[in-house]
């Protein structure tokens, strides 16, 4: 007779981000009669109002630095409640789980969207962050990724066996259910009568939103009738938000901050062109949100970008980094509206493929070929 795989998700969830939203689908999709569910994270915020009724929630703040007690903690968490395979995403969360599994005898994966290879830290930091990193893989049973760059780099450069890598690419899942006001965020911020663009992430280097801060005056000199007509909106929150309103400031009301918002189905219909102008992703959510509502989108040239967007199709890319190329793109994008729609037409044809089902049961199977006994 079949029994249910307890499965135990651990991760560091002081902000929430595309980790915490992908491990909230899969607590409140994962089916029960399949899988005894639980979680270790911090008891409070966004993700756990999401997932507290839906698992066996064990707090556990892994926030604070390198605590190497954690790792008796989450062993003591995985044989109090006889975890058969521990799930965990993000450096910290990666670590702490891999070296606790391997002392509880639990089978560890990991989901690896950005690669510690990328992290935008200081020399010293990513040594750390490496080292640490190279301790959990040895020790992790499998690893799921949400695109095939990501892979190719964990076999060439991590020497991880192919066999242990499954990419389950993340869904497009619009929160809100059927339907949106986007009236109500064009009157909330002033958008009315406006060309809008729309950028959504962390305030952090890595998302670089100051190299679209330094698009718009490059605009503005090309094609100051454009430039004219636009509107920026930035959502989101993080540790460069003064810096990216110092930097905004000399082009006055054209860019607007609306700090984090969870209203995004709402936001993304306010936008006209959604940019991602990024200097390093997996494969970001909120790009395929955008699309998925039917957005032309605007994006770095990343390998995570490329396997979703195809230039001049179903989107427009830039070369990551360079301003100049993304006012160069976003002024052919905004002269021909036509072609923008059409872009955004196809765009919407491209998220339809990623579903939320095939995520979910995406991962079912994996788990299931983790942890085989559970079919005996």
């Amino acid at each position: 007779m079949k029994r249910r795989i307890k499965l135990l998700f651990v991760i560091e969830n002081s902000c929430y981000g595309g980790g915490e939203k992908t491990f909230s689908l899969l607590l409140r999709g994962l089916p029960k009669e399949e899988f005894g569910l639980y979680c270790a994270a911090r008891p409070e915020g966004r993700f756990y109002d999401e997932v507290k009724d839906h698992c066996r929630f064990l707090p556990l703040d892994l926030s604070c630095g390198l605590d190497l007690r954690n790792i008796g903690r989450l062993k003591k968490l995985m044989a109090e409640n006889g975890i058969d395979v521990a799930h965990s995403q993000g450096a910290r969360a990666d670590f702490y789980c891999a070296l606790a599994a391997a002392k509880a005898g639990v089978r560890a994966v990991s989901t690896v969207a950005m690669p510690v290879d990328g992290f935008d830290v200081g020399f010293l930091r990513k040594k750390l962050y490496l080292a640490l990193n190279a301790a959990a893989e040895k020790r992790t049973h499998s690893f799921i990724t949400v695109a095939g760059y990501i892979k190719d780099l964990l076999v060439h450069k991590h020497a991880v066996p192919a066999g242990r890598v499954d990419v389950i690419p993340n869904p497009a899942v619009l929160d809100g259910g059927a339907g949106f006001d986007a009236s109500r965020v064009i009157n909330e911020l002033g958008l009315r009568g406006h060309i809008v663009l729309a950028a959504l992430g962390r305030l952090e280097n890595q998302k670089g939103f100051d190299i679209l801060l330094e698009a718009l005056p490059l605009l503005a000199k090309s094609r100051p009738e454009l430039f004219e007509k636009i509107k920026c909106v930035i959502a989101g929150s993080g540790s460069l938000e003064a810096d990216l309103r110092r930097r905004a400031a000399p082009l006055g009301d054209k860019v607007v901050f609306t700090g984090f918002r969870s209203d995004v189905r709402d936001f993304l219909a306010a936008a006209d062109v959604f940019v991602l102008p990024s200097r390093a992703e997996g494969q970001p959510l909120a790009l395929l949100e955008a699309m998925a509502i039917g957005k032309p989108v605007l994006a770095a040239d990343l390998p995570g970008v490329t396997e979703i967007v195809t230039d001049g199709t179903n989107g427009a890319l830039f070369k990551s980094g360079d301003p100049a190329a993304l006012a160069e793109r976003l002024a052919a994008l905004l002269s021909d509206p036509a072609g923008a729609c059409r872009m955004g037409a196809k765009a919407s044809e491209t998220a339809s493929r990623f579903t939320l089902d095939n995520f979910i049961e995406g991962h079912a199977a994996f788990y299931h070929k983790v942890f085989p006994e559970a079919q005996r």
